[in-house]
């Protein structure tokens, strides 16, 4: 019953944030936000009381829950070093997923067929293009965390194979939501897209989505009942 209580509290407060961003509402969008990250890993943390396979891929995780929220609060702040302090915060949430996914072993997606790698490095080649002009001296930075992101989306994605389908796909798709979400971001500050409110209401409500279904998907997916494993080849 708490567990259930959480997740809608956290459904509600993204619809009110989401809402408050289109609203233009600061105020209530900065404290909205900085309520969401929490009220994600309490639920995580009260299914971790369960058993569950595979604990050390969830601790990954629960610490890559607590990250966002350190780069969400620094993300809400004003200048530069708010904005290079945040998107640092959320590497560290990208590297803690990748080793939380990659805890559980088994075969993968993308080792079986290696194809699908194909639109990850595509979507990460476009992406450095538009930005090319527009980074400066940032270029670095926003090429190792590109990398980064595009690692996670593809960890995410060799699960579906070695967890039940259904919620191994809901992880694969809750990372590409997450790298839709950066992106745009990306593309805002540094890219073509101008900044503007609709944006930031896309960009919101595809990154507390995306955190919603690998969050649960992993936590699910890794819940007491053995699940069958299914062969690559």
């Amino acid at each position: 019953m708490t567990s259930r209580v959480l997740l809608i509290a956290y459904a509600v407060v993204s619809v009110a944030n989401v809402a408050s961003e289109a609203a233009g509402s600061t105020w209530f969008t900065t404290t909205t936000k900085a309520c969401l990250m929490p009220l994600l890993l309490a639920w995580l943390l009260v299914q971790m009381r369960t058993d569950h396979n595979h604990p050390l891929a969830l601790r990954w995780l629960a610490v890559g829950v607590l990250f966002a929220w350190f780069g969400d609060l620094l993300l809400s702040g004003d200048g530069d070093g708010f904005f290079i302090a945040g998107i640092a915060a959320f590497l560290v949430m990208q590297v803690c997923y990748i080793i939380a996914f990659t805890r559980v072993p088994g075969p993968g997606l993308v080792r079986a067929w290696k194809i699908a790698l194909v639109p990850y490095v595509l979507l990460w080649l476009i992406l450095n293009v538009l930005l090319s002009s527009g980074v400066g001296a940032l270029r670095i930075p926003v090429l190792l965390y590109s990398v980064v992101l595009v690692a996670m989306a593809v960890a995410a994605l060799d699960l579906v194979i070695r967890v039940p389908e259904d919620k191994g796909w809901r992880v694969a798709i809750g990372a590409g939501l997450f790298v839709l979400s950066d992106a745009l971001i990306a593309l805002t500050a540094f890219g073509p897209l101008s900044e503007s409110r609709w944006w930031s209401v896309v960009i919101m409500a595809t990154y507390l989505t995306a955190q919603a279904m690998i969050v649960t998907g992993l936590v699910l997916a890794l819940a007491t009942e053995p699940h069958r494993v299914t062969a690559t080849r």
